[in-house]
């Protein structure tokens, strides 16, 4: 469209693998926008670590992948590793919120699926809800309101 501004490379990749969240993302302050984008995408990047292979470990060293990227010191060069370490590097994202979204989707390399209900909710607060508390926490939501995002998020997952 003329006159809007051309999407970044991340934020093309968040559009195109979850149109949903990238639309939500569109009414993020600009200041926040380019992070939400980066978790929109790195959420992405997860979910693909088992849907690329059979094989469940190499779908846990995709994900030991993301745990150095988050981890770095310096940007990876990736698509989607170095918006995520700009993100991280502004305090936009926060690393512990990042981790625990890595270590939630480890139970998919699980090849015989989650064992009880209670597991299953377990996965969806990590991931879905770890996606939200991650975007509230960024977005200046207060300690008090991280909780119901989790929830909000298990729930949406």
């Amino acid at each position: 469209m003329r006159g809007m501004p051309a999407l970044s490379p991340v934020a093309a990749i968040a559009r195109a693998q979850d149109p949903d969240r990238f639309l939500c993302a569109l009414w993020c302050p600009p200041a926040v926008r380019e992070a939400a984008f980066a978790l929109i995408a790195f959420n992405h990047e997860l979910a693909r670590a088992r849907e690329v292979t059979d094989t469940p470990l190499v779908a846990l060293m995709r994900l030991q992948f993301w745990r150095d990227a988050i981890e770095a010191p310096t940007p990876r060069e990736h698509e989607v590793a170095a918006p995520l370490h700009a993100a991280i590097a502004t305090g936009a994202l926060d690393r512990a919120d990042l981790l625990a979204m890595v270590d939630a989707r480890e139970a998919e390399a699980e090849e015989e699926g989650f064992p009880t209900t209670g597991a299953f909710h377990a996965y969806l607060a990590g991931t879905a809800g770890g996606f939200c508390v991650a975007l509230g926490r960024a977005l200046g939501a207060p300690p008090a309101l991280l909780p119901a995002l989790l929830r909000a998020g298990l729930l949406h997952g």
